[in-house]
């Protein structure tokens, strides 16, 4: 057994191996904890949060680990983690924020969170996806909206860092970074938006399905012996809200492609046969 003294960088790295460790055992008790006792059907008002210690706090690690705050400072990372909160969604559960948590900031910390609106005839609509590492800020740049049509809505088991308005509004002051960093994914979410009202104007659901499919399978996809095969394919929520289209609408679709052949399904892992690709070539020639 080694029983000298560490060097102060062996302390250091001994510290942060603890830390993690503490990260990890949180994570895993938070995440055991909500599929236990979380209903999916009921939604969670997160208003105020017990104290902690800040030599396990989770979110310094989150935060550090983060592309939006990896460039602040220690004190900077220090300061903003004793006012941030971490909270865990069941699958199905509405995020709801009241109190000192009205109009936060959230960081996706692992999950998956949808903004949903529901139609007159009550079916939902995705609006966009926040996936792990997205951070949702609308509410910092125009708090006075009030979409009360809309909600948030965890698509899966999942974890949000909350941060105060005001205090985030801070950092956003003192680090230019990281408002160069919102106005960069405003910039990315605007185009998407740009991209999906092009596509309602020039194509019908199922030619915006076949687009996003062909654009999948160029990104993600992997030839194989029975086809093009994505190996983590989105929901059909997900899939909807990418079109503009309704989660019914995407199902029937799928179903019918899959009844032709053109494409196999299980679970998450997608099939798409030559077939395809030479439908939706036919269907991008119609339009």
């Amino acid at each position: 057994m080694d029983l000298r003294e560490p060097s102060p960088e062996n302390r250091g790295e001994i510290a942060d191996n603890r830390l993690a460790e503490a990260h990890a055992r949180w994570y895993a008790g938070c995440i055991v904890l909500s599929a236990g006792r979380m209903n999916p059907a009921v939604s969670l008002l997160v208003t105020d949060t017990a104290p902690r210690e800040m030599s396990v706090c989770p979110a310094l690690g989150v935060l550090r680990s983060s592309r939006w705050f990896s460039g602040l400072s220690a004190s900077a990372l220090a300061q903003l983690a004793a006012n941030a909160s971490i909270h865990s969604f069941g699958p199905g559960q509405q995020v709801e924020l009241g109190g000192r948590w009205l109009g936060a900031v959230m960081l996706v910390v692992r999950g998956c969170v949808c903004a949903v609106r529901r139609t007159d005839s009550s079916r939902e609509l995705t609006l966009e996806t926040f996936r792990a590492g997205d951070l949702l800020m609308d509410a910092l740049v125009n708090p006075d909206n009030d979409p009360s049509s809309d909600s948030l809505v965890a698509a899966e088991t999942s974890v949000l860092l909350l941060f105060p308005r005001e205090e985030f509004s801070a950092v956003t002051r003192t680090c230019p970074e990281v408002a160069l960093a919102l106005a960069r994914d405003f910039e990315r979410r605007l185009s998407r938006v740009k991209a999906l009202a092009w596509g309602l104007a020039t194509s019908d659901v199922e030619g915006r399905l076949y687009r996003l499919l062909l654009a999948m399978a160029c990104d993600e996809g992997e030839v194989g012996a029975e086809g093009t095969i994505i190996a983590h394919f989105p929901t059909q929520r997900d899939l909807a809200g990418r079109i503009g289209a309704c989660r019914e609408t995407v199902s029937r679709i799928v179903a019918d492609l899959a009844r032709q052949g053109f494409l196999t399904l299980r679970g998450r892992r997608l099939t798409l046969m030559p077939g395809f690709f030479a439908a939706a070539r036919v269907a991008e020639a119609g339009y």
